[in-house]
C-alpha cells in the first residue's frame, strides 16, 4: 500500500471520527430531552393521583413507558457508536490494523438493527460510505490480513442491549407502584361485583379477595364517581 493510499485511509479514519462524536453527542442530546420529558410525565402520573384521576395518570405512565422503550434504543445504539468511535480511534494511530475496517463497517450497519433512528439516518450513511471506501482500498492495495469479526456483532449488540437495560434502570426513577396496584385492585373489585352482583356484601368481597372493608368501600366509590357501577342500598326497616 503506497503513501497515498495511507494517506487517504487515514483521512476517511478521521473524518469518520469526527462524524461518529458528533452523532453520539446527538444521541446523548436526544436522551436528555427524554428525560426531562419523562421527569414532567412522572409528576403529572403523581398529581393525577392524588387527585383520584387514574384513567389520566394511567395514560401518562402509559406514555412513559413509550419513551422508555426509545431511550433503550437510544442507549443501545450509543454504546455501539462508542464501541465504534474507540476502535477508529485506534485505526488512526496504528497502520497495522487497518484490516479491521472492514468489520467496522458490519459493526455500523448492525445499528440498523436496534432500531431506526431516522433523524440520524443520513449522518450513519455517510460514515458508512467513508468506511466501504476505506476497506475498499485496503482490500485492492495490501496483504494486510483482514479481521473476522464472526459472532461478535451478535455479541455487541446483546452486551449492549444488556447495559441499556441497566442504563434505563439506573437513571429512569420508578413510575409509582401505587398505579399498578390501585388499578389492579379496582379491577379485581370490580369483576367480583359483576359477578356476585345480585348477592354483593362488601364483607363477604374484602374476605373473597383479601383486602380490608375500608380498602373495599374506597374502591367501590371510585368506581361509582367513575360511573362504571351503580349501587342501591336497602333502606334501613324503620
Amino acid at each position: 500500500m503506497n503513501l497515498e493510499d495511507v494517506e487517504r485511509i487515514r483521512l476517511l479514519l478521521r473524518e469518520s471520527l469526527t462524524d461518529i462524536e458528533l452523532v453520539s453527542y446527538n444521541l446523548d442530546r436526544v436522551v436528555r430531552n427524554l428525560k426531562q420529558k419523562d421527569s414532567e410525565y412522572l409528576q403529572k402520573v403523581s398529581l393525577f393521583l392524588e387527585k383520584n384521576d387514574h384513567e389520566r395518570a394511567r395514560a401518562y405512565a402509559q406514555e412513559i413507558a413509550t419513551l422508555r422503550r426509545v431511550a433503550k434504543v437510544i442507549y443501545q445504539s450509543n454504546l455501539l457508536v462508542l464501541t465504534i468511535k474507540l476502535r477508529l480511534e485506534t485505526l488512526i494511530e496504528s497502520e497495522e490494523l487497518y484490516g479491521m475496517v472492514p468489520s467496522l463497517v458490519r459493526l455500523l450497519s448492525a445499528l440498523g438493527e436496534v432500531g431506526r433512528l431516522p433523524n440520524l439516518e443520513k449522518e450513519f450513511l455517510k460514515i458508512r460510505t467513508k468506511l466501504e471506501e476505506a476497506a475498499t482500498i485496503i482490500t485492492s492495495s495490501t496483504e494486510i490480513k483482514l479481521d473476522s469479526m464472526g459472532n461478535e456483532v451478535e455479541k455487541v449488540i446483546k452486551d449492549a442491549e444488556k447495559l441499556a437495560l441497566i442504563k434505563i434502570e439506573n437513571t429512569f426513577p420508578k413510575v409509582p407502584q401505587t398505579i399498578v396496584l390501585k388499578e389492579d385492585a379496582k379491577q379485581r373489585v370490580f369483576e367480583y361485583l359483576r359477578a356476585n352482583s345480585n348477592s354483593f356484601s362488601i364483607e363477604k368481597c374484602a374476605e373473597d379477595l383479601s383486602m380490608s372493608r375500608d380498602e373495599v368501600e374506597k374502591i367501590l366509590d371510585e368506581l361509582v364517581k367513575e360511573r362504571r357501577v351503580i349501587i342501591k342500598r336497602e333502606e334501613e326497616p324503620v
